[in-house]
């Protein structure tokens, strides 16, 4: 059975870490030795993704986590608050623009029955509407900073 380049390809990982079995060591150094322009490719590849490695794996100081691990759970607990307020104003201007009539066997619904309450819904509205742009907002903050 003929060995492939992609099946050395399929061991090169477990190779360059140093996990590979010394029998797989073994096999991979002489197909090098058959092969040295994959060889020179091979390493070329391995040396680069070590390259970008070492890149990502920066630490940070464990004051930066706790500074952003505050500010996380800060604006996650903000996003909680507004979704909270959003919904209780909606559904108080909700609640205050119907009244219900149930007697003499029927039932009605009265649009906005008291005197002065179509301004006490707009003005409930508007600060729903404002309470519901902050929370959006502050979605797309979780998004794109908190999750990353």
């Amino acid at each position: 059975m003929k060995i492939t380049r992609e099946v050395v390809k399929d061991l090169l990982p477990a190779y360059f870490s140093e996990e590979a079995s010394a029998d797989t060591r073994s096999f991979v150094d002489e197909y090098f030795r058959e092969d040295p322009a994959f060889e020179r490719e091979a390493r070329s590849a391995a040396q680069t993704l070590q390259a970008l490695g070492e890149i990502g794996t920066a630490r940070l100081d464990s004051a930066t986590e706790k500074m952003a691990l505050k500010s996380a759970k800060r604006v996650l607990r903000r996003q909680k608050i507004w979704l909270a307020l959003a919904s209780t104003f909606a559904l108080n201007a909700i609640s205050l623009s119907f009244s219900f009539e149930v007697g003499n066997g029927r039932f009605r619904i009265h649009w906005l029955t008291l005197p002065g309450q179509p301004e006490v819904v707009a003005v409930i509205l508007l600060i729903s509407a404002a309470l519901w742009i902050l929370y959006f907002r502050t979605s797309r903050r979780v998004r794109t900073q908190v999750l990353g």
